[in-house]
C-alpha cells in the first residue's frame, strides 16, 4: 500500500507485508522492486517508509534496499514505539 503525491513526486509506502511462513524467498523484494518500477512510470522520486524499532527484519530489508534513515518521531505510534523513516531516491 503506498500513497502518492505527484505534485511533489513523493511516496510514502505504508504496508509491504509477506507472511511469515514464506519469507526467505525474495517475495518483499519482488514488491519492492515493482513498487519502485510503478512509482517511476508516475514521476515518482522519492519513496519513504516508516518501521517500529523493534521491527528488525523490516530495518535490515530497507537498509538492503538502499533505503537511508531520514528522521524519526516518538509520537507516532499508539503503543509508543519510536517509528524511524527510512527514503530512497529512485
Amino acid at each position: 500500500h503506498m500513497q502518492i503525491n505527484t505534485d511533489e513526486g513523493k511516496g510514502w509506502l505504508y504496508d509491504l507485508v509477506v507472511t511469515q511462513a514464506v519469507r526467505r524467498r525474495h517475495i518483499g523484494s519482488a514488491l519492492l522492486e515493482q513498487t519502485q518500477r510503478w512509482a517511476h512510470l508516475r514521476k515518482i522520486h522519492t519513496i519513504t517508509l516508516e518501521l517500529q524499532t523493534k521491527n528488525v527484519p523490516g530495518l535490515q530489508f530497507a537498509e538492503h534496499h538502499g533505503f537511508a534513515f531520514c528522521g524519526f518521531n516518538d509520537r507516532y505510534y499508539s503503543n509508543r514505539d519510536i517509528a524511524l523513516f527510512f527514503s530512497k531516491t529512485l
